[in-house]
């Protein structure tokens, strides 16, 4: 589905939060009631710091969390770089330039059992999407379907359990969770089984026989090999692609992706057209 920019705002809003949630992971609270009353889970903002010009232009943050009736919503960041270093010290009053919603959101579909991937940074697109699936919250202009999933898993991969972020809404949204980490730590400080995302969610594929359907967000290279998990194992599958963005309303075209189409395919532009794709449909190379 292609989603213009022609609904979207731009305004320079006040920050209410700023606070690290994980290791060089950073939430910032901003107040924008009309982007916060239209976003759906999976949109994206293009963010700038109004007080420079380097980076001259915006970033793409994913959405974290939303509440339109109090007209916040909270975005989700790794401090690296020189737009995320330099907005990681705001304080509260500060603010920022922020234009959005952006691009489509995750389908509303129903299933039985709806699990969610994510690699490292990727987190962020699925805390509202969980809400919406489990019937907690709605989203949206004129909001949209809820409660259309039963049960709610969320995969979570990471380096370290020091990078891990924001568990506790997680869990507190209703979903399960299932940690996965390279090194073996866990949350609690313990040391487990060490491995990847990819091989938590083969797992509890196993152990599922339930109708089901993935979503998927973080590195290209976990993302493919969700997609070919599912495909092989005939489960629908989205991901949300993070393809770095220049303008993020479908000008420029820098963000194109290979996309399957009839018999062929053709450059889709990620900010317009996503970045919510079916994995079906992506072309890995």
């Amino acid at each position: 589905m292609t989603v213009f920019a022609d609904n979207a705002n731009s305004v320079t809003a006040p920050i209410l939060e700023n606070e690290e949630i994980a290791k060089n992971t950073m939430r910032v609270r901003v107040l924008v009631p009309d982007m916060a009353a239209k976003v759906v889970p999976g949109q994206f903002f293009m963010i700038r710091n109004p007080s420079g010009n380097d980076p001259l232009i915006g970033r793409a943050f994913a959405l974290y969390d939303a509440c339109p009736h109090k007209g916040w919503l909270d975005l989700v960041y790794i401090v690296k770089g020189k737009l995320t270093t330099s907005i990681a010290p705001l304080a509260p009053r500060a603010e920022l330039a922020i234009w959005g919603p952006l691009g489509n959101g995750f389908p509303p579909a129903k299933t039985e059992h709806l699990i969610m991937v994510a690699g490292g940074i990727g987190q962020t697109p699925f805390l509202t999407l969980a809400r919406e699936a489990l019937g907690n919250q709605s989203f949206g202009a004129e909001p949209r379907t809820s409660g259309y999933a039963r049960r709610v898993s969320f995969c979570y991969g990471v380096r370290n359990a020091s990078y891990l972020a924001g568990l506790d809404q997680f869990r507190e949204a209703g979903c399960e969770l299932h940690i996965a980490s390279e090194d073996g730590s866990q949350p609690d400080g313990s040391t487990g089984r060490a491995e990847r995302v990819t091989d938590t969610l083969s797992r509890l594929l196993d152990a599922d026989d339930s109708e089901k359907r993935i979503v998927c967000c973080g590195p290209e290279p976990m993302m493919e090999a969700v997609a070919e998990i599912a495909h092989l194992r005939g489960v629908p599958c989205q991901i949300s692609l993070e393809t770095p963005m220049a303008c993020g309303i479908g000008i420029c075209f820098t963000c194109v992706a290979k996309i399957g189409c009839a018999e062929d395919w053709d450059y889709k532009r990620t900010c317009v057209e996503g970045p919510v794709f079916d994995a079906e449909q992506v072309i890995w190379d």
